[in-house]
């Protein structure tokens, strides 16, 4: 391969990535916005988690607590969603059950709020583990991108950004020798040979 398409290989990779990496910033940027977003949303799932756990602490000291909390079971439905190129599982809706005997969860009115407590503990739990491993895909996309616009600056430019300098000096080299190879062609070709150095040609031609 000659010089002169290695250096422009070499600039077609540098434009490349240049081209490429306002477009990856400007995705880490707003990956981040979404990163925020999510923070808050967990904040405030985890604080109602917190106060309906505290409930629950209260609660589950009662004899039925523990067999309505045994009947509690919930259904997950999630929605397959991209969240600015991540894969993430957006919650439609928790479906929680009771398989309680109805008999008993609405025997008094106390067993009937636990078991209204227990459907909310669980809903809020099943929304707040998967808005976890949401949050963890987002941060895990976060360091990717990380990693890959700084491997881009600081690992792959650089000895892109010397290859190139290297290649035009050494084609500035091969022009300027290709230029004095033709000066030197055109300077013989305007030399007009005396009698005697026509005569040692036709000499040697003979």
């Amino acid at each position: 391969m000659s010089t002169g398409q290695q250096l422009r290989l070499a600039k077609e990779e540098i434009a490349r990535i240049e081209r490429f990496l306002p477009v990856m910033r400007r995705v880490l940027t707003m990956l981040r916005m979404e990163i925020r977003e999510y923070r808050e949303r967990i904040a405030e799932l985890e604080d109602r988690w917190q106060v309906l756990e505290g409930e629950w602490q209260e609660v589950r000291e009662h004899p039925f607590a523990l067999s309505i909390e045994a009947g509690i079971s919930a259904e997950v439905v999630t929605r397959p969603e991209s969240l600015v190129g991540v894969d993430i599982d957006t919650v439609v809706a928790v479906n929680t059950h009771s398989r309680t005997d109805p008999v008993l969860s609405t025997a008094t009115a106390l067993t009937a709020a636990i078991e209204s407590l227990a459907l909310d503990h669980v809903d809020v739990a099943e929304t707040l583990a998967v808005e976890r491993r949401n949050f963890r895909r987002l941060q895990d996309a976060e360091e990717e991108f990380v990693l890959l616009i700084n491997g881009s600056e600081q690992v792959r430019l650089p000895p892109l950004y010397e290859q190139l300098a290297r290649l035009e000096r050494a084609l500035d080299e091969e022009n300027g020798m290709a230029a004095a190879v033709a000066r030197i062609l055109r300077d013989r070709s305007q030399i007009v040979p005396t009698e005697a150095e026509e005569l040692e040609q036709w000499r040697l031609f003979a």
